[in-house]
């Protein structure tokens, strides 16, 4: 494990939930409020009670991976390591859609409830993910299916002059 990694898999293991980085509350745009039928779960969750952290992303080769290594080492901080890598993925896939088409992306990882890791990645592109037709063939467009196929649900929710798009993944 790295110098860093182990940092961080320190750090996510504290439950008083600071941002990387800043190292003040983090409260992004689309923070939900009780009853808000868009939340992907029944009742609104405020993840600042729960094991989470909150990542802005830069445009940059090393964005999805850095995204990815700190999602694994957030995982196993918080005794959840049989999750990583579907959330791994998840995230990875949703990241890179994202950069890809606004070039902008803030990562929210956490934990609901002791079932569910909930990945969200907020970006300044106001329109909905489209999953295009499965082409075998193709190089790239299957993210869509992989993050559906690996999670329990999925699914996007404008948020202020953009959206966010967000997954559940079951925890053992």
């Amino acid at each position: 494990m790295t110098a860093n990694s182990e940092r961080i898999r320190r750090w996510s293991s504290r439950a008083d939930g600071h941002d990387i980085g800043s190292g003040s509350r983090a409260r992004p745009p689309w923070r939900a409020h009780a009853g808000d039928s868009r939340r992907p779960l029944g009742d609104a969750v405020d993840y600042l009670e729960r094991p989470h952290f909150v990542l802005a992303l830069r445009p940059a080769d090393t964005s999805v991976r850095a995204a990815r290594d700190i999602v694994r080492a957030a995982l196993e901080g918080w005794d959840r390591p049989d999750t990583t890598g579907d959330v791994e993925l998840i995230t990875s896939e949703l990241v890179t859609n994202a950069l890809r088409h606004a070039n902008t992306a803030t990562l929210v990882l956490y934990l609901p409830d002791d079932k569910t890791a909930m990945v969200e990645v907020w970006d300044d592109n106001p329109e909905g993910p489209v999953e295009p037709p499965h082409d075998m063939q193709a190089e790239s467009g299957r993210g869509l299916f992989l993050v559906g196929a690996l999670s329990r649900s999925w699914g996007w929710r404008p948020a202020g002059e953009g959206k966010v798009t967000w997954a559940q993944a079951a925890t053992p």
